[in-house]
Formats: structure tokens, sequence, C-alpha cells
């Protein structure tokens, strides 16, 4: 026997109690709680640092990449400076970058911020948030010269010495303002205002071996030998796999004709300009090595790798 159509129907139910072939709608909670695991899931997901307290220990779990990071709370930043120290700089990164996230009108949070960035060489971040500290507290030494050197990496020159010279204005003894106003002017071909401005930096940030580096070159250019390879000496001591310094050194020892130092420390510049995907400057350090091979007419064999 057929089952009866919807008109039968039509003769016992009212309308609204018709029935349909449409699921019953789903309870508000039931959906506010699919909503939030599907929210949890993505943050999981992508990576996305969480952060939230313990509210009876007092203690700020992160979140990131990496097992939680467990901090006391009030010492977020205290914390975040001794991960640096330590070497630890993504794990920092994973505690300041929440913060300044959460609570991104925090100017000690932001500032914060732009310097981990710029010291892990990620300079769009850093330029972002080092202006939004400026923003926020345009007397802060520190940010103009992020601004400073940020600029100089983007070669926007005229920012970079502007950045720089308010830094200065507002502190000093701020060593990043002038190591930036020093390689500036280097880039300009003026070693005679390079100089002093780079010697300063160095005496007010003597571990920092990109000062040395600098220094190295000018003092190339003002063919003092001896005070560059000095300095380039120090640059590797302080970090052994900066480019620039075996980069000098290589021209300094072929300017001494030591032939087989300078491939080596040329051949080395080359290989770490390369890793750093910097390859106009592994193309400079290619064709010198080239140079010095055919002018002492060294064998393969005399090339140490």
């Amino acid at each position: 026997m057929p089952r009866p159509g919807i008109d039968k129907y039509r003769n016992i139910y009212q309308p609204e109690d018709i029935p349909s072939s449409k699921p019953p709608p789903e309870p508000r909670r039931n959906k506010i709680l699919r909503a939030g695991a599907i929210v949890m899931l993505a943050v999981l997901l992508i990576g996305i640092p969480i952060y939230y307290y313990a509210s009876q220990r007092g203690i700020g779990v992160f979140q990131g990449g990496d097992e939680p990071i467990h901090v006391e709370k009030g010492k977020e930043l205290v914390a975040v400076q001794q991960l640096m120290k330590e070497g630890k700089r993504v794990r920092a990164l994973d505690v300041i970058r929440t913060l300044y996230k959460l609570y991104p009108r925090n100017v000690e949070y932001v500032s914060t911020g732009a310097w981990v960035h710029f010291k892990m060489e990620q300079y769009r971040h850093a330029l972002e948030l080092s202006e939004q500290a400026v923003q926020l507290d345009p007397g802060r030494a520190r940010d103009h010269a992020v601004m400073g050197a940020c600029r100089l990496f983007f070669k926007q020159y005229p920012g970079a010495l502007e950045n720089s010279l308010k830094a200065l204005e507002l502190d000093p003894e701020q060593p990043l303002a002038y190591l930036t106003l020093g390689e500036v002017f280097l880039k300009q071909g003026d070693t005679e205002r390079a100089l002093p401005a780079l010697k300063q930096a160095g005496r007010l940030d003597p571990d920092n071996p990109r000062v040395w580096t600098r220094l190295s070159s000018a003092f190339i250019r003002l063919e003092q030998w001896h005070r560059a390879e000095l300095a380039a000496q120090r640059a590797l001591e302080l970090k052994p796999d900066a480019a620039g310094g075996h980069f000098n050194l290589a021209m300094i020892y072929y300017k001494a004709e030591q032939k087989y130092k300078a491939v080596a420390h040329m051949q080395r510049a080359e290989d770490l300009y390369q890793q750093a995907e910097q390859h106009e400057w592994a193309g400079k350090a290619r064709q010198n090595k080239e140079l010095i091979i055919r002018k002492f007419k060294l064998r393969p064999e005399d090339i140490i790798h």
C-alpha cells in the first residue's frame, strides 16, 4: 500500500507541525562549543603563541612551536632578556610576540618586541614595531636607533640618518645610532666622517662584531692595514662566522701577498654569504677569490676549503 502523501498529513497537523526534511535546529550551546573547539584547533595548528596566567600560582605560560615557557607574573621582560642572553632567541620571541599582540598599547612590550626582531635580523617587523613604539612614546632613543638601522638595511639612507641623529639627541650614548651613522657615511664614501662614529660605537658596544667589521672596512679604505687586521680579527673572535670579517681579512692578506690565507678567508666569506642568501656579496667574494688565484697562479690543490 503506497505511503500517504503530504496532503494526507495536512488534515491531521497544523501548518507549523508539518514534518520537515531539515534536521532540528542545533542548540545554541552546542554551536558555541563547536565554534570554540574549531578556533582552538586552528590556534594549535598554526602555532600562534597562547598566553594565560595560572591565577593561583601567578605563573605565565607561553606556548609556541616549542615546549611551554613558564614565566613569573610581572617578570616577563626579565625573562625575555635572560632568554636572549642564553641565545634562545626563538623562545624569547615566543614570549614577547605574545605580549605585544595582547597589549599593543604597552610601549615596553612593543619596544622590546622591536629589539628582539632586530636582533634576529627580521628588519621589517622590527621597523614596524619601533615606529609603533615611537608613536606611543616619542622620547624613546633606542626605538629611533632601531628605526634608523632598519632603514639602513632597506637602503633608505636619509631616513636612517634622521632617525639615528634623533636617537643621539635623546641619548648621546646610544651605540646603535653611532654604528648606523658610520655605515651610512661609509656607503657615501665619507670615511673621514665614518671613522669617529664607528670608534664611538666600538667604545659603547665593544662586543658587537658588526662594529669591528665596519671599523676594519674604514681602516682598509684609509690603508691603515695593521689596524684593519686587528679590527677584523676582533670581529671573528666575537663571531667566527662573520662573513664581513673573513672578507676584510682576505683583502688585507691579499695586500700583504699572503696568498694562501687570502684565498682561504675569501672562500670562507663566499660560503657564509651564500648561506645567508646574500648573493650579491657572495658574487663579489667569488670574483675576488678568482682574482687572487689568477694573480698568484695558484693550483686547485693549493686552495684550502
